[in-house]
């Protein structure tokens, strides 16, 4: 037991230090060493006391790694004893939490994982098990710390672990949501997915600004920040939807506070820190950020940017003879929106374009986005591809310090 503890540690450690590959590949082999052992077993107690604890420690790391890598998880589903639910006030509700967080994982897996087109009807039951989930846990178990001590103690450890795992659950509520988010824009149906993206999204970043913000030294995390980036660039991505015009101004505006409220964190993180994914992180945001002013200036150059464990994100802004050329080259050309490469529009930058109306404006005219998710299977395999438009004067940026720093640190991208 003392070995496998020993890797479970190990494999914490290089997830924290923003190794994602080298920590599944670490978690499979104690997954596996477990399963020789027997430890999936109920009677896994008669091998040591906590054997069981253990192997739930080792399946919640595995689909954890798993989901984000977009690989298959190594376990099956979980055995609950009759007594292990949330009625029971004996039962550790923490503990039970994490493992009901970590069967959800695995139904979000399996959903990605699937040959067949992802459900929406699978979405749903995922997202009520979410739901159901979170109800579990009194409010007063959702509130984020104003402050956290920088003591090495089990009550400031256990502080931190619930943010944490709080910053799981809405993880997994907003990469439930992902690949519906942007067809809203098109189909009606979906807006549900885009609220519930877009709010899970504003919830994660709420807790990585307080985390931030707690002055903690003690504190190494990099899939945070990790997190935090990609639930900034979906938040992002809500905000081009074309279809949203006459959504609440305030709501958008306070998006993009928090956009900004995350960049001016991971800015003055990454300067004292040197933190490479910080400081990539940044880079990342700017470059969205300067679509709107040059968007609204109406040029511009395109923009494609690859981001590991999440998409390639194409961005094509508008210009006055690019638009034209296109629509007379194709002017019934036909657009499939799909999770995988969706085409909306923009509408509504941070500095208003003047003059243009939504409701009556070709939407040809506005910058064309295609999201291509690195987890989820095409939903329609004939969707045109955005590199119709043309990239020679695209800017290209890849997203690489995970990779930089996870095995090989050679991966190459096209």
């Amino acid at each position: 037991m003392e070995g496998l503890e020993g890797l479970v540690l190990q494999g914490i450690y290089h997830l924290n230090a923003g190794s994602p590959r080298r920590a599944w590949l670490i978690f499979r082999r104690a997954l596996s060493i477990g399963q020789l052992m027997g430890l999936q077993k109920r009677s896994a107690s008669a091998i040591s006391p906590n054997a069981r604890n253990m192997w739930h420690l080792i399946v919640r790391g595995d689909r954890y790694v798993a989901l984000l890598l977009g690989l298959p998880a190594g376990s099956c589903e979980d055995k609950y004893e009759a007594d292990e639910n949330f009625q029971n006030p004996a039962i550790d509700k923490d503990d039970l939490f994490q493992r009901k967080l970590s069967e959800i994982s695995l139904r979000i897996i399996e959903r990605n994982q699937s040959e067949n087109t992802p459900v929406y009807a699978a979405t749903q039951e995922i997202d009520e098990l979410l739901e159901t989930l979170g109800k579990e846990m009194p409010d007063s178990w959702w509130e984020i710390p104003t402050h956290i001590s920088d003591e090495r103690s089990q009550g400031t450890s256990k502080q931190f672990d619930r943010l944490m795992v709080q910053i799981w659950y809405f993880q997994l509520q907003g990469l439930v949501h992902l690949p519906f988010m942007l067809r809203a824009a098109t189909e009606r149906r979906y807006d549900y997915s885009r609220f519930s993206c877009l709010k899970a999204c504003r919830e994660v970043i709420w807790r990585y600004l307080a985390i931030r913000g707690l002055n903690n030294h003690s504190f190494c995390y990099k899939m945070v920040d990790f997190g935090a980036l990609t639930a900034t660039v979906a938040l992002f991505l809500g905000l081009l939807d074309p279809s949203q015009s006459a959504e609440n101004s305030h709501q958008r505006d306070s998006d993009r506070t928090m956009i900004n409220g995350v960049l001016h964190t991971m800015e003055g993180f990454a300067n004292n820190t040197n933190e490479t994914i910080a400081a990539q992180s940044v880079n990342v945001i700017k470059s969205l950020l300067a679509i709107d002013q040059q968007s609204a200036g109406g040029n511009g150059e395109n923009l494609r940017l690859t981001i590991p464990y999440f998409g390639t994100i194409s961005i094509v802004r508008p210009a006055s003879n690019q638009s034209s050329r296109t629509e007379d080259a194709n002017p019934n050309m036909p657009v499939f929106p799909s999770p995988q490469s969706i085409t909306v529009g923009q509408n509504n930058p941070s500095e208003p374009w003047k003059g243009i109306n939504p409701s009556n404006h070709n939407p040809m005219t506005f910058p064309t986005v295609s999201f291509t998710s690195c987890q989820f299977n095409p939903m329609v395999p004939e969707q045109p591809v955005i590199a119709d438009f043309g990239w020679a004067d695209a800017d290209t940026l890849y997203f690489g310090s995970l990779l930089n720093t996870d095995i090989d640190g050679n991966w190459m991208f096209q």
